[in-house]
């Protein structure tokens, strides 16, 4: 069981950790953090009238930018931002509705343990919205996305992936994706409606290395109550 933080410098190598899980055969589930802040945007993006000189004018205020293949919308990262992966062999009838399913159930999990009650749906000027965030008590804390690879003998390879708001303020990373939205004639971002798993937790927060032990032990279980392994 793997239960460390693996400590990047920058995205690039987180996203790179992550593609080297994707292609690994084997079922990995990891945690990772970026050590300096940064904005990950769809790859779809570079589409978008004035996307270098979004980019740059990010860059320029302390948020490069980085490019994913996944689609969503563009996340903040960096320290107090916790990122956990889940890379699956599964087979060919299993939904994306059952791999956000899988990905949140381990989170939902450890936020009961810390007395708080995390559901899924959309949030309303949040980041990369969708119907599979994680909230508490109306405001994000928890952003989702899948990929999908097809494999030989009816099976597919998934990666799913759970950006965690963890603590400290989550004003910069939402105002930074808000500026690069303003840049690019997008909606705006709010950063009222985040919070933060410390923000919202009802006793002391486990240090880090027990909320690594913690998650990684319910994403192993969750993964046996949904798979079978």
């Amino acid at each position: 069981m793997e239960t460390a933080v693996n400590r990047v410098a920058d995205v690039g190598q987180g996203l790179a950790f992550e593609a080297d899980l994707f292609a690994d055969p084997a079922q990995r589930i990891a945690l990772w953090q970026c050590n300096s802040p940064a904005l990950v945007t769809p790859k779809s993006y570079r589409k978008r009238a004035g996307f270098e000189e979004a980019v740059a004018r990010s860059g320029a205020r302390g948020w490069p930018v980085a490019l994913r293949p996944s689609g969503g919308g563009t996340v903040p990262q960096g320290p107090g931002v916790l990122n956990l992966v889940m890379a699956l062999t599964v087979p060919q009838g299993f939904g994306i509705h059952q791999g956000y399913q899988l990905l949140c159930d381990p989170i939902i999990a450890l936020g009961q343990s810390l007395g708080l009650d995390l559901r899924p749906g959309a949030t309303p000027d949040s980041f990369c919205d969708g119907e599979w965030n994680l909230s508490s008590q109306g405001r994000k804390m928890v952003g989702t996305a899948q990929r999908l690879r097809p494999l030989k003998e009816r099976r597919v390879r998934i990666m799913a992936h759970a950006l965690i708001l963890m603590d400290g303020p989550v004003e910069p990373g939402a105002e930074a994706v808000d500026a690069f939205h303003r840049d690019l004639g997008l909606d705006p971002v709010r950063s009222e409606v985040h919070t933060t798993l410390q923000a919202e937790c009802k006793t002391r927060l486990p240090d880090e290395a027990e909320i690594a032990r913690l998650l990684t032990a319910h994403a192993e279980q969750a993964v046996r109550d949904r798979l079978g392994e």
